[in-house]
């Protein structure tokens, strides 16, 4: 029997094991799924400003500091922007990028954006 074989046929049993347990763990159809309902629900719906309900804060950063391109992508990490929209907070220091958080978030992700060399505000 040549290994090829054996290889797709245990891929196939792969892809049919999970896609019962999709079915059965999360009631998700794979057969019926709408990529562009999907991609419509992942994007952010503003660019500018990451908005949560869970608390009364906002971040706002002040300076990003001498590397730019780190603060950048510590940003996209926290917030889920993409490139551009946090290369124009970081341009448009000082801004806004994330609101309605609670105590604890801001502070970990002021520490996180300081630590990199921006400055932040909680406000």
């Amino acid at each position: 029997m040549d290994m090829r074989f054996l290889y797709a046929a245990l891929a196939i049993m792969l892809i049919i094991f999970a896609r019962e347990f999709l079915r059965k763990k999360f009631n998700i159809d794979i057969d019926n799924i709408n990529i562009n309902k999907l991609k419509s629900a992942l994007k952010p719906n503003n660019k500018d400003a990451v908005i949560k309900t869970t608390g009364t804060k906002s971040l706002v950063l002040v300076d990003c500091g001498v590397n730019k391109a780190t603060v950048m992508a510590t940003l996209r990490q926290l917030t889920g922007l993409d490139y551009a929209a946090a290369k124009n907070i970081v341009e448009s220091a000082p801004a806004v990028f994330m609101s309605n958080i609670s105590e604890k978030e801001a502070d970990m992700n002021k520490k996180a954006l300081e630590y990199v060399g921006a400055k932040v505000e909680i406000k």
